[in-house]
């Protein structure tokens, strides 16, 4: 038996009418944003806003009974999975509100199990959040923006407004960031023993109830580049040429060689002019450390040199903070051992052919074959 959502029952009566969303929005009295948020399921537009919706469809009374969700206890089989989780796991309303939190979310977040606690308002007021979250701003930029979506889908909402004008006031508001829902969010809490488990937020509407929200918290391992780490046993030195093995000649398909020397590379049949070596690694090199070490990347690998400097590693660079700082470190502190981790970590191979300088030399373009990057 397949069970419509409330969405698409929503959907298939508008359909039904002949009627834009704009239309029906006007005919509930309601914002066409507060429309989109019930029709595609991106957000609760509140209770008497889905029943004006309902009462402008004409949907019968055999339906409504199965979509008068909200407010409603929640489903044994729900409790169960909620329950059943051994990671940190709980329910909230359209206001963020706690309805249910299992016992590894009651242990995370103690005040989650008295009546009326507010994740939204924990995070942007309570300032129990700035301590326990050594990466606040990041995770209040987040909640900001999910803040202004629920006030656009519910804009009449007290609870929502009231947590807007309360954290306006004190200023502890930040500006939204584009990601404008936690789900994926990262979480990094600070312990009593100074460690900083890392976890990353998932959001997920329970079975059968778009009017609610399931917050998990799903631990996450850090791996940082190899580059970034202090050896706890020395990888073996890199004394050869950086492309090694990485570099072919785009006319014969021939691996290009270092011609028993350091400083260049050529084509065993002549197809290319002999490239000298530092021009070419620095230019291939800028290329992968824009690849490398985007804005977000830079941001997620400081939390993990946070955490590996509090468990007493040391790190024998610090973490870049973008492409550019990286490309610094290339250049200056970089060992050779650390600048092939980096290359072979980001790139399959490059193809190499040959170009018309801007001179009326002979230059050489560059095609890369990219390994897929994991998400830090």
């Amino acid at each position: 038996m397949v069970i419509a959502t409330l969405a698409e029952v929503v959907a298939v009566y508008r359909a039904r009418a002949a009627l834009a969303p704009s239309h029906v929005a006007e005919r509930a009295g309601i914002s066409i944003a507060q429309y989109l948020a019930l029709e595609q399921g991106t957000a609760w537009p509140g209770t008497a806003a889905v029943e004006a919706v309902i009462d402008a469809l004409q949907i019968p009374a055999s339906h409504r009974a199965c979509l008068a969700a909200a407010g409603a206890p929640l489903d044994k089989y729900v409790q169960r999975m909620l329950h059943g989780y051994d990671i940190p796991a709980l329910i909230v309303d359209s206001t963020w509100q706690t309805v249910e939190a299992n016992v590894f979310a009651r242990t995370l977040l103690p005040d989650s199990a008295l009546p009326g606690w507010n994740l939204m308002r924990w995070v942007l007021l309570d300032d129990e959040a700035r301590r326990r979250l050594a990466n606040w701003d990041d995770v209040a930029r987040c909640f900001s923006g999910a803040l202004n979506n629920a006030i656009t889908a519910a804009p009449h909402n007290a609870e929502l407004l009231a947590i807007r004008e309360d954290a306006t006031q004190l200023g502890q508001i930040a500006s939204p960031s584009s990601q404008n829902c936690p789900d994926g969010q990262v979480f990094v809490w600070r312990t009593d023993s100074g460690a900083s488990p890392i976890s990353a937020c998932l959001v997920t509407p329970p079975s059968g109830r778009p009017d609610l929200q399931q917050i998990t918290f799903v631990p996450r391992s850090t791996q940082p580049v190899p580059v970034l780490m202090a050896a706890q046993t020395s990888p073996t030195p890199w004394d050869g040429t950086l492309l090694t093995d990485l570099l072919s000649c785009g006319r014969c398909g021939l691996l290009l060689t270092g011609g028993g020397q350091s400083t260049a590379y050529n084509c065993a049949t002549g197809c290319l002019p002999e490239l000298a070596a530092a021009d070419l690694e620095l230019r291939i090199a800028k290329k992968v450390l824009t690849r490398a070490f985007p804005a977000r990347a830079c941001r997620a690998l400081g939390i993990a040199q946070e955490i590996l400097m509090a468990d007493g590693f040391e790190l024998e660079l610090n973490v870049p903070v973008s492409p550019q700082h990286a490309l610094d470190q290339w250049r200056r502190s970089m060992t050779n051992t650390q600048r092939r981790g980096i290359l072979t970590s980001s790139l399959r191979s490059a193809t190499v052919n040959p170009a018309p300088g801007t001179d009326g030399s002979t230059d050489v373009d560059l095609t890369y074959n990219w390994r897929e990057l994991t998400s830090p």
